[in-house]
């Protein structure tokens, strides 16, 4: 079987901290704290790799120099290969502060910049590294000098190279992005509202929103609404699936954990309603966990078993 790549142009060092309830203006003592290499397609690669993903798992896109070595560190000890280029520079930090009533509050840094001529480096090694794979997910934010449209050119690069693409990402690289084709799409309901300048707040509002990019030449496309689960479409198909988590303790990584989960369900052949089932077992799981981690398959086998998985009308 062909490979899993993953592509993260703006990965983060994700300091994920607790405590009851943050004050502005005051001192806040944090209860407990976790520091992860981050960003989106990282924490695909390592969901997957971390639940015995049966092909190989890559990931690729750009670290900055100056602290690359955590982030290869956990590359090699998940067993991904790591295909990322260096730049000059340090990679961004990503505090989140999560209160007892689950909130989170994000405090993004900038990190590193980025010119044509590593744009121009890193589509090198998207093409080589497509060449194996079956599935290529163009992952999150771009960093500073990236050119908007890098998603929909790198998304070009794995098309030739006969990958299918997934594309998570928001705002106008998102929008280029789209333009550009994917095979699949996973915005949350935020996201896609903003895509088409409308309000998401269901699942009937989630439905229709997905007719609507299916008609821009979108097959697939999975709507995550946060406690009312997910919406997942192929084709004319659609199936809403929803679970909760045994325990909450950190909404980190929850919808890379869809994305990874949907690509798992694929690599072991399930159909749309299993594959559903999965993914939102996944995203459950991450929940489950304080920053970008999973339980064991054992967990994530018996949270799938509790997800509720619903038909939808197909689509006219």
């Amino acid at each position: 079987m062909r490979s899993v790549v993953t592509v993260t142009p703006n990965p983060a060092l994700d300091l994920t901290t607790r405590l009851e309830l943050l004050t502005p203006g005051a001192v806040n003592r944090v209860r407990e704290a976790q520091e992860d290499p981050g960003g989106k397609g990282i924490n695909v690669a390592g969901f997957l790799s971390s639940q015995g993903a049966p092909v190989p798992v890559v990931a690729t896109g750009w670290l900055g120099e100056a602290n690359a070595a955590g982030f290869r560190a956990f590359l090699s000890a998940s067993g991904i290969a790591d295909r990322f280029l260096p730049v000059p520079g340090s990679t961004r930090t990503n505090v989140k502060i999560v209160e007892d009533d689950e909130r989170v509050t994000d405090l993004n840094f900038p990190g590193f910049a980025v010119d044509a001529a590593a744009e121009a480096a890193l589509l090198q090694a998207l093409r080589e590294a497509a060449a194996e794979a079956g599935w290529v997910a163009l992952c999150g934010s771009l960093p500073k000098g990236a050119s908007p449209d890098l998603h929909a050119r790198l998304l070009a690069e794995a098309r030739r190279a006969g990958a299918k693409v997934l594309l998570d990402a928001s705002g106008a690289p998102f929008a280029a992005g789209l333009a550009a084709g994917p095979d699949c799409i996973k915005p949350n309901g935020e996201e896609l509202g903003a895509l088409l300048g409308e309000r998401i707040e269901g699942v009937a509002d989630a439905v229709a929103a997905i007719g609507k990019v299916q008609a821009r030449g979108v097959r697939t496309v999975i709507v995550s609404l946060g406690a009312e689960g997910a919406v997942f479409a192929e084709g004319d198909k659609r199936v809403h699936a929803v679970g909760r988590p045994r325990v909450l303790r950190s909404t980190v990584g929850a919808g890379d954990a869809m994305v990874a989960g949907w690509l798992m369900g694929g690599l072991r052949g399930l159909d749309l309603a299993e594959r559903a089932r999965l993914a939102t077992a996944f995203s459950l799981g991450a929940l489950s966990t304080f920053g970008p981690r999973l339980p064991d398959a054992a967990e994530i086998a018996s949270l799938a078993n509790a997800v509720e998985v619903e038909a939808l009308p197909d689509a006219a």
